[in-house]
């Protein structure tokens, strides 16, 4: 297979930007390393919008207390109490990250789609494997539906969205709320979504010197997180038997990003399942890329995409 060409804005950023420890280059490295790792692990400095509430809560959570960061839109008046909601889920390989590592994107969320999102400061690997994060984003999501007043949101529109390893955890949580019983999903939104520990797409294989993320990297965060258990369908939800009954979904995949092959897959499943779902391939497009370099053209298209997907979703 022939690794597709970055597109030439996001080359440049990547060869020029500061990115501190963030290892464009070399992920499986930085895990490797406990110094810079433990620097990657880091709260770092979050951005700031007077058109946006945040404050945290601490909800009683399967492992102990649990933070959840809560972005709320300063709306019109008719709407401030009945606003819909979004869960998030942050990515970091199931092993670093944090709801402010990915702030700007909750902002943006809460902003322009008008939702009060929540996202979820799940435990991390290789501390706490496997179901912990996925365990963690499930009771998150039992919480706000229970709560939606005291957020000022509406239980009958809840969408869970996530990207990377946050995609993994949010897809699951669609599943086991489908399997349980649980708070009714609208929808879900998947950026570039690693939903599948096999490590077996031609993606994954093939691309093994990709910016960002390369199949080496994938490798050792499926190790901590999941090694044996990677087979079960909340560890990989393309495994599940059954993908029916799920609600509708927006997966936007890289086209430079080994995990490209399994969110195409994933989003063919769905749809083959009867799941209403809009799959996006953004071309010369690197995983994170719109997380990493917000303001690329090929980053603000994407944002305003999946602005909105949910939007629609949300706002019927």
């Amino acid at each position: 297979m022939t690794v597709p060409a970055v597109d030439a804005e996001i080359r440049t950023l990547l060869d020029t930007a500061d990115t501190g420890v963030f290892p464009v280059y070399g992920l499986d490295a930085v895990l490797a390393d406990p110094e810079r790792y433990a620097l990657l692990r880091e709260r770092p400095d979050t951005p700031a919008d007077d058109r946006v509430q945040v404050r945290d809560l601490f909800i009683p959570g399967p492992g102990g207390q649990l933070r959840l960061r809560v972005y709320r839109p300063d709306t019109r008046p008719d709407t401030r109490d009945n606003l819909p909601m979004i869960l998030y889920v942050h990515g970091g390989a199931f092993t670093y990250g944090s709801p402010e590592a990915e702030e700007e994107r909750s902002l943006r969320y809460a902003r322009d789609v008008e939702a009060v999102v929540v996202s979820v400061d799940y435990r991390l690997a290789p501390e706490h494997p496997y179901p912990a994060a996925a365990d963690d984003a499930y009771a998150a999501l039992t919480w706000i539906a229970a709560n939606a007043a005291q957020l000022g949101g509406d239980p009958e529109r809840i969408a869970v969205a996530g990207g990377s390893a946050g995609g993994n955890i949010a897809a699951s949580t669609a599943l086991r709320a489908r399997d349980l019983g649980g708070p009714h999903l609208v929808f879900q939104a998947l950026t570039y979504p690693g939903v599948d520990g096999s490590l077996t797409s031609a993606s994954v294989r093939e691309f093994t010197d990709t910016p960002v993320l390369d199949r080496a990297a994938m490798e050792l965060a499926w190790r901590y997180y999941a090694e044996e258990r990677h087979p079960e369908p909340y560890a990989s939800p393309i495994r599940a038997a059954d993908l029916g009954g799920l609600p509708p979904a927006y997966i936007a995949v890289a086209e430079v990003d080994p995990l490209r092959d399994e969110g195409l897959a994933y989003a063919g499943r769905l749809g083959a399942a009867g799941v209403t779902t809009e799959l996006v391939q953004v071309p010369g497009a690197v995983h994170g890329f719109d997380l990493l370099f917000p303001k690329a053209r090929v980053s603000e298209r994407s944002l305003a995409d999946q602005v909105r997907a949910l939007r629609e979703a949300l706002h019927p």
